[in-house]
């Protein structure tokens, strides 16, 4: 009974920790994430003129607050989004807000100054996915780690399974790739020692190299991928690249959603929170991507011409700036309502996505 109890105890205590890590990596990365969001949008205002009131991470009740010159810096309880409230803005500006002189408010700026405003924020998660991803080339090193797993290789019959990581052969060490099939190559129908990496599990497995007829070498039958630590300037030029290449595959992935090419898949914050908890466990690297793929989605979904986001009053300015004259600010108020209503609607389906599909199995 005393042995259950500790085992209990011990396993209560594993849980709490790994809920703990989960929730303060969660605030963490949104918070940041958020953070450099909301202070492309406040750079941009400072550089226009334009009074910024609040610069607020967060939603709901104050946890902490500073007022600094004219602007008010707060950190709130809710950490799933965040705002710049500047003047000139609000469709129900607060009575202060007269007070204020014409010239420093949004509506006084130019269109380009205006346009800079709305774009600054999502330009600000591209960039902040850009740096994480140079980070990660400069920081991480993942050993050889299988990816796939040929059926009735000599892989599959050994036990080896996608995500495992091959430390050493026959007490050799394996950094990468490369050295991986350099060592099985050479030793077709010979037994090889793998020490593996599974999890938390440190494996020994035997697998002995089928002799590929066309090429003439030893083949396990697995595809294998590896991470080593890049210099400052390859990492750059890897930023570039990735970022572009991340951001285009996830804009025709929403575009087939949006096309009905492939079923809608949504993922709320039950998901990025699931997501989250899995990423920490597996380390820093799985991390860092989790971050990237988050930053250029946010980025991307702030630039959808929906009410109530960047991309909405990019679209507003400019039919703006081509009827002449601004729209009423009730009609400016109605739209924001609508945008706010589609936006909660959008988040309801989201969750119930990430209930059915991490939790009811569905």
């Amino acid at each position: 009974m005393s042995q259950g109890i500790a085992h209990a105890i011990e396993r209560f205590a594993q849980l709490l920790s790994v809920a703990t890590s989960t929730v303060l990596g969660f605030v963490v990365i949104f918070g940041v994430i958020v953070l450099f969001h909301e202070l492309g949008h406040f750079i941009a205002a400072k550089l226009a003129g334009i009074r910024v009131f609040e610069f607020a991470v967060g939603f709901g009740p104050k946890l902490w607050q500073r007022r600094k010159g004219q602007t008010l810096y707060s950190v709130r309880a809710v950490p799933l989004g965040g705002f710049v409230k500047i003047a000139g803005m609000d469709a129900s500006p607060e009575p202060y807000e007269s007070e204020v002189p014409y010239h420093e408010t949004f509506e006084a700026k130019p269109l380009w100054q205006r346009l800079m405003f709305m774009l600054a924020g999502p330009f600000m998660n591209f960039f902040l996915a850009f740096l994480l991803i140079v980070i990660y080339h400069m920081t991480v090193t993942i050993p050889p780690t299988i990816q796939e797993v040929d059926a009735g290789s000599p892989a599959a019959a050994a036990g080896l399974q996608p995500g495992d990581q091959i430390l050493s052969i026959d007490e050799q060490t394996t950094l990468t790739a490369e050295q991986v099939v350099r060592l099985v190559q050479p030793n077709a129908g010979s037994t090889l020692s793998l020490k593996v990496q599974r999890r938390d599990e440190l494996l020994t497995l035997e697998v002995i190299p089928r002799l590929d007829l066309e090429r003439q070498v030893g083949m396990i039958g697995v595809t294998l991928f590896d991470q080593q630590r890049q210099p400052l300037l390859t990492s750059l030029r890897l930023g570039v690249i990735e970022t572009y290449s991340w951001t285009r595959g996830i804009a025709r992935a929403v575009g087939r959603m949006i096309l009905r090419r492939t079923p809608a898949e949504l993922s709320g914050p039950v998901g990025i929170f699931v997501v989250t908890g899995s990423a920490i466990q597996q380390g820093l690297g799985s991390l860092l991507r989790l971050a990237i793929l988050l930053n250029i989605n946010l980025g991307l979904f702030n630039l959808f011409p929906i009410p109530a986001l960047d991309g909405f009053w990019v679209v507003l300015l400019i039919f703006e700036a081509l009827r002449g004259s601004p729209l009423k600010p009730e009609q400016r108020g109605m739209m924001q309502f609508v945008g706010f209503a589609l936006l909660l609607l959008l988040l309801v389906y989201a969750t119930y996505q990430d209930v059915a599909r991490f939790f009811l199995g569905i």
